[in-house]
């Protein structure tokens, strides 16, 4: 299971390289617009324009005001300062190699802010997940409850998958935030109320003697 959890994290961390690597700045922009059209059409114009505000806000208190993405642009771009002090080297990568690593950077940092708009429009739905899981927790508890009274069959194989949906679902929620590609917001509640599923059928099955 450790190894599992570390492989997905490792392949998580390479599809953030693969976007920052591959993906242009056009077509990031462009999956930003969309989303926000969904969001609009879905949420409202006062809902949405409140979850873009809690992203930007989250994106500059994280890479604006700490310095960190400034400090990553200066790393790797010399200034117009740094180059006239630099005999003879003033326009090496000048209109190649660092005009590359620039948008390299723009869209490695547009693909953050929307990793955090996605994760913030992923937080609004959590009264949804309080309000779909406790019924379905309960039911599962009962069910076990029920079950330990008689004959019945608690299945290792349904506790065992029930578990791997769980996880999955979590990992695909993470992968989703940096996916290069528009995600409807009702992909979130839908994906919550498979894990409310399994979580019932989790509970359900769980051995009798714990």
């Amino acid at each position: 299971m450790t190894r599992n959890i570390f492989l997905s994290i490792l392949i998580w961390l390479l599809e953030i390289v693969l976007v920052a690597a591959l993906i242009s700045e056009q077509w990031t922009r462009s999956i930003q617009a969309t989303e926000e059209r969904m969001l609009l059409d879905y949420f409202g114009a006062e809902k949405a324009t409140e979850l873009r505000k809690t992203a930007m806000d989250g994106f500059e208190a994280l890479f604006v005001r700490t310095g960190i993405r400034d400090s990553v642009y200066g790393y790797f771009i010399p200034t117009e300062g740094e180059r006239q002090r630099s005999r003879g080297f003033e326009d090496v990568g000048r209109y190649d190699l660092f005009p590359f690593l620039q948008g390299r950077l723009d869209v490695l940092f547009e693909s953050l802010y929307q990793m955090i708009h996605r994760a913030v429009v992923t937080a609004a739905w959590l009264p949804f997940l309080g309000v779909a899981v406790v019924p379905f927790a309960i039911d599962g508890l009962v069910r076990r409850k029920i079950r330990q009274t008689n004959f019945a069959y608690s299945s290792p194989v349904a506790h065992r998958y029930s578990l791997y949906v769980i996880l999955g679902i979590a990992y695909l929620l993470l992968v989703v935030w940096t996916l290069p590609v528009p995600v409807p917001p009702q992909s979130i509640p839908i994906g919550l109320f498979v894990v409310a599923c399994a979580l019932n059928v989790l509970l359900t099955n769980t051995q009798k003697r714990i």
